[in-house]
């Protein structure tokens, strides 16, 4: 009756082992399956990005970490958009190359002017309502002042929302991206905490 309870205590202890290993093995297995879906969401449908400068103010601050997507992505009218200007001297590298985060604010095929004595931007004729900009667009850098200039095929055309002290599609530096270059859509401010949310 002894021998019978001592294995019977054996058969338990045995079971509890198996048992907590089974338990730290699907615990391991679901921390690496979290770990794997969120390198694959990080690397493949969205990827952090910081914003480097004061170009887009009063929209975005210097710092701000966005979360961007590219996933089936068109440009859009007003989209905010992180892309990459070959031509754009970075200073971090010492070489020619940077991803900056401007608005989209024409398409294919669209003419834009600017009238910088009045500082409104038009898009095929008409002038834009851009409630999102902090100044009127008086700064010229290289772009014809007051004439109509067409987007070529595959090119949009940029401009940060701090338009006096934005370098955009205005500069030979940046000029008209090619859509190759856009990186993805601005989906979400992460950082600061505070400023948690989706950004227009």
């Amino acid at each position: 009756m002894e021998e019978k309870s001592l294995s019977e205590e054996k058969i338990s202890d045995e079971k509890k082992s198996n048992s907590f290993y089974l338990e730290f093995y699907d615990w391991i297995a679901f921390v690496f399956s979290a770990m794997l879906c969120f390198l694959l969401i990080f690397t493949i449908v969205a990827r952090p990005i910081i914003v480097d400068g004061e170009s887009m103010l009063p929209t975005l601050e210097h710092k701000n970490m966005l979360i961007v997507s590219d996933m089936v992505y068109e440009p859009q009218y007003e989209d905010i958009v992180v892309v990459y200007a070959p031509r754009l001297y970075n200073a971090a590298t010492n070489g020619y190359g940077k991803i900056i985060v401007k608005r989209v604010i024409g398409l294919p095929g669209d003419t834009i002017r600017i009238d910088f004595s009045k500082g409104i931007v038009y898009r095929n004729g008409e002038a834009l309502d851009e409630p999102y900009t902090n100044s009127l667009t008086n700064i010229q850098q290289n772009f014809p002042n007051n004439k109509e200039v067409k987007i070529p095929e595959n090119n949009i055309f940029v401009l940060g929302d701090n338009r006096n002290k934005s370098k955009d599609s205005r500069s030979y530096d940046i000029g008209m991206i090619d859509v190759r270059c856009v990186i993805g859509k601005n989906m979400l401010r992460v950082l600061p905490v505070d400023q948690f949310g989706v950004v227009r």
